[in-house]
């Protein structure tokens, strides 16, 4: 005897969604440039992004307000035409980070190794935990 389950297709189809959804964050890569990791250590926030075939003047570095805002310019090293398969993104990018602390504005480091952008902004005293001795 066989037996039908609506709800088999209604698993698949939900199935169906699920994957049509998943796969999006792929297609829109581009839109979250550059991919970044932030660190924070009591002393020092570090932040670090891939560039990929970028040199240090394509990009500007800013400290807005609490944000750190990378902005710059990634040329494209194609012809426009003659291409099977396109998932680099090429343009005018901004990348605006919030900063977990107050930051000493004069001690700001900035590293391009290897398409690694490094930079390290360390905490102003007012930012740093501080140990409050009872008496």
């Amino acid at each position: 005897m066989i037996t039908y389950d609506v709800f088999d297709n209604v698993l698949r189809l939900r199935d169906l969604v699920d994957d049509f959804f998943n796969e999006i964050p792929l297609r829109g890569r581009g839109r979250n440039f550059p991919l970044v990791n932030v660190y924070n250590s009591p002393d020092e926030v570090e932040i670090r992004a891939h560039f990929p075939g970028l040199e240090s003047d394509d990009l500007d570095i800013e400290v807005v307000d609490n944000n750190l805002v990378i902005a710059g310019n990634k040329k494209a090293d194609y012809q426009e035409h003659g291409y099977l398969r396109k998932e680099r993104t090429f343009g005018n990018f901004k990348r605006l980070i919030p900063l977990p602390a107050r930051i000493d504005r004069n001690k700001i480091k900035a590293d391009l190794i290897n398409g690694i952008l490094i930079i390290k902004l360390y905490k102003s005293e007012e930012a740093k935990p501080k140990k409050i001795e009872i008496n």
